[in-house]
């Protein structure tokens, strides 16, 4: 009986010290983290001072955005994502907004799984198209998330390794040809030589063509001076080592998209993707191009503008049937 009743004191004296070492951890833990939060609060505080210093790519650039943002005939106040990576959906909406459409078809290319790109508000609401991919996996799931959209004909798959020889003939077996009303193309590579040798061969009419930029090299303050025309070197076999080369300057993309009658209508604020819409189009709807892409110019801030899902992450495309929904979240779940 002394034995227990001395044992049960020896454990609760073992309890008490181990409560006070926890407390004491505890309490350090609660200090460094009021540090730190005094030490962000700080950063943040000198941050607000000047909203401009919360955007990276400097002062010129970020002082021409806020003018930008005063007149409503740039695209740059207008983006928003839904589907898009950035801030596409919504200059891509604003630009048809203007112009109109006609037969609401679009290629697109470079999209992965699809859940992520410029067409897919488009198919979301109505419109029709292709989807061009080199990655067989990404395609397969494309082929069971959006199969609703499959089976009614508004959206096909091919899963191909673009290149500037063999991308007409991809367009054609897929029976599109003449006016389409919207271009998307996203390889991280040779875009400039594969977007080119779709316009040179006439097959498509595009009315508006979205386009990745490399935003490293701003463009001249004179129209024509193609010294800032970077474009990356043709390799057919080609694919994206995660670095900066890719694809062509913006200024390069001006010159090259101008002798085929389409003007620079904007880019979008994270330094990504150019807009051009066709000269017959364009009207008194957009800010002029005559100056140059210099105009225009959004500088890298990809890293610096985060745009948030306005929901959950997308496992499947939203109008498909639950039977089929449910199948695809039973694999992913499993």
């Amino acid at each position: 009986m002394r034995f227990k009743l001395t044992q049960k004191i020896i454990d609760k004296i073992r309890h008490k010290d181990k409560s006070i070492k926890i407390f004491e951890n505890f309490s350090v833990l609660l200090n460094k983290l009021e540090q730190n939060n005094i030490l962000l609060q700080q950063i943040l505080n000198s941050l607000n001072k000047d909203p401009r210093k919360q955007i990276v790519g400097g002062q010129k650039w970020d002082l021409e955005l806020e003018e930008r943002y005063k007149n409503k005939l740039y695209l740059d106040s207008f983006g928003y994502k839904v589907f898009s990576q950035n801030d596409e959906d919504g200059i891509i909406n604003e630009i048809f907004n203007r112009i109109g459409t006609t037969n609401k078809m679009f290629i697109e290319f470079g999209v992965q799984d699809g859940m992520e790109c410029n067409s897919h508000l488009l198919l979301l609401t109505g419109w029709k198209g292709l989807w061009i991919d080199g990655n067989k996996n990404d395609c397969e799931k494309i082929n069971k998330t959006f199969k609703t959209s499959i089976l009614n004909n508004n959206l096909r798959i091919e899963n191909a390794f673009i290149t500037k020889d063999n991308i007409n003939n991809i367009i054609k077996r897929n029976n599109i040809i003449g006016d389409i009303d919207f271009l998307s193309v996203d390889i991280d590579g040779n875009d400039y030589h594969i977007l080119q040798s779709i316009l040179d061969e006439k097959l498509i009419n595009p009315r508006v063509i979205c386009i990745e930029y490399n935003p490293l090299i701003p463009p001249s303050n004179n129209p024509d001076d193609t010294s800032t025309d970077w474009i990356m070197e043709y390799k057919e076999d080609w694919v994206w080592k995660v670095d900066d080369c890719q694809g062509a300057s913006l200024s390069a993309y001006y010159h090259l998209l101008k002798k085929y009658n389409y003007s620079l209508v904007g880019t979008g604020i994270t330094g990504v993707n150019a807009f051009f819409v066709r000269k017959d189009l364009i009207q008194d709807k957009f800010i002029s191009d005559k100056n140059g892409a210099l105009t225009f110019y959004n500088p890298w801030r990809h890293k610096s503008l985060r745009y948030l899902k306005p929901f959950a992450d997308g496992f499947c495309a939203l109008n498909e049937s639950m039977d089929n929904r449910l199948e695809i979240y039973k694999e992913i779940f499993k």
